[in-house]
């Protein structure tokens, strides 16, 4: 759905403004409005658990790509960008740049993935560690026997936050098992909300409503 969204109501936008598109704008146009919908549905498709920065990497990247072509073009930069007061396409590509900083992304994805990978494995571990408890109907010795591998994973997470590394994918999963460890096992260490799952939650939320706005403009 949102393909077509982009697509038709995208491509519309310089024509409602009573300018002719060549060619070259026409197809650098239609391929912000095709990154747009595939990013903001891999967007969509990782929100719970979120798995935005990782999954979502090519996309964005498409979508970053699309969008500086227009802005490099002597042709179509103009036409594109500033021909219409809704200044659709500027607006859109900010409301998912800004949601891509804010949820710390380009720490934990394409070439800088590789800091995430500890975390993921001490993240298994610690599963690994509740599985197998529930499974032997030992769950009473799991604050116990699984305390040192929790701790351990809690407190990268923190030296990984400390650094700036933690994205929102490394922070929900915090948060997922930080709630399993706390309120379903009752182990303490109460669950933290962090911020770059906030932001990255908000952007997402936002970002339908930036889209529908800036055309009930531009065809109001």
């Amino acid at each position: 759905m949102w393909y077509f969204l982009c697509v038709f109501l995208l491509c519309p936008t310089v024509v409602l403004t009573g300018t002719k598109l060549e060619a070259e704008c026409s197809k650098l146009q239609l391929q912000f409005a095709t990154a747009s919908s595939d990013f903001t549905t891999c967007l969509g498709k990782n929100t719970k658990p979120v798995r935005i920065c990782v999954t979502c990497f090519q996309d964005y990247q498409t979508l970053n790509s699309s969008f500086y072509n227009i802005t490099t073009s002597t042709n179509c930069s103009d036409v594109l960008l500033e021909s219409d007061n809704a200044m659709v396409i500027r607006r859109l590509w900010d409301s998912y740049h800004n949601m891509w900083t804010s949820a710390l992304c380009s720490t934990c994805s394409g070439l800088t993935e590789n800091r995430t990978h500890e975390f993921r494995n001490r993240t298994d571990d610690v599963i690994q560690c509740f599985d197998e408890h529930q499974t032997t109907h030992h769950v009473d010795l799991i604050c116990i026997e699984c305390n040192k591998r929790y701790d351990a994973l809690l407190n990268l997470f923190k030296d990984l936050q400390g650094a700036g590394f933690a994205c929102a994918d490394l922070a929900d999963s915090m948060n997922s098992t930080a709630q399993t460890w706390s309120v379903k096992f009752g182990c303490g260490h109460p669950p933290v909300e962090f911020v770059p799952v906030l932001a990255m939650t908000i952007g997402v939320s936002l970002v339908p409503i930036i889209f529908y706005s800036l055309i009930w403009k531009l065809t109001d």
